[in-house]
């Protein structure tokens, strides 16, 4: 066998492994996940890129285990790495992610800092604003939206709207929707909501985070809010969802959403 290229030929065990390592994260195989990326890092030929991306697998992997601080560590820095080398567009989506894990351990404000932050950095940079600027208002829609600042959500969603019909977002698209519906559900607007959401799940792209809060568990906590407790048992069923399952973070979502449809036909059957 001839190899043109040494370099790269050295590096395909570290290039295939990264490969594994994102579609067992995408199919939610964890424990996959951090085999293949360990891989990677222990092997010295991977180059820096490589290792930067086994890292990131690594952390999606803590996330969806419940080790946010893990997860955080790892965020973070990678979002640092991709900032100082310029790269906005990747930047833009682990700073996204590193707002929803500081949101989820509780940390509001500094989610809602860690996003304008980079979107500040993103406007310092001057004109044209980059279009990938549309995932990051949106993340600060979501965010105001928790805080209860429904102004703010409305006027950072309608921004992310402008610039991502410009950009070629698939995967924004199906979370803009999703951000939509939430704010909608917020104003009581429970069928609005709904379209959205079914939206959502047309436009809907598996990618290697974790999915914490699926389109299909929003979807059924409407429905309880809307009386429609059938739909909802039926998507119990679907789920094959249990009182007697293993408790885990990856599905927490959806075992709150099951103990509210049984509270809602618990008070049903008085």
């Amino acid at each position: 066998m001839v190899v043109v290229d040494q370099e790269q030929f050295k590096s395909l065990p570290a290039t295939i492994a990264v490969g594994h390592a994102y579609i067992a994260q995408a199919l939610g195989n964890i424990p996959d996940t951090v085999r293949h990326a360990s891989r990677v890092l222990e092997l010295p030929e991977a180059d820096p890129f490589r290792h930067s991306q086994a890292a990131m697998l690594l952390g999606m992997a803590y996330w969806a285990s419940g080790d946010l601080e893990a997860a955080g560590r790892v965020f973070a820095d990678y979002t640092m790495k991709l900032r100082a080398a310029g790269n906005i567009p990747d930047a833009i989506s682990t700073t996204v992610v590193l707002a929803d894990i500081r949101l989820a351990m509780g940390r509001l404000h500094e989610a809602i800092r860690t996003i304008e932050q980079l979107l500040q950095f993103v406007m310092d940079q001057g004109e044209p604003i980059s279009p990938d600027t549309a995932d990051l208002h949106r993340g600060l829609s979501e965010l105001y939206l928790e805080q209860g600042n429904l102004g703010a959500a409305a006027q950072h969603l309608q921004r992310s709207k402008e610039l991502g019909e410009k950009a070629e977002l698939p995967v924004w698209r199906y979370r803009w929707c999703i951000a939509q519906a939430r704010l909608n559900e917020t104003q009581a607007d429970l069928d609005g909501a709904l379209e959205l959401l079914d939206k959502a799940e047309r436009l809907y792209i598996r990618t290697p985070l974790p999915d914490f809060c699926p389109i299909s568990a929003m979807k059924a906590r409407i429905w309880v809010a809307q009386g429609r407790l059938i739909e909802a048992q039926g998507w119990v069923r679907e789920q094959g969802l249990s009182v007697d399952d293993d408790l885990g973070y990856l599905r927490e979502f959806e075992h709150i959403t099951l103990t509210r449809i049984l509270i809602a036909q618990y008070q049903s059957d008085r």
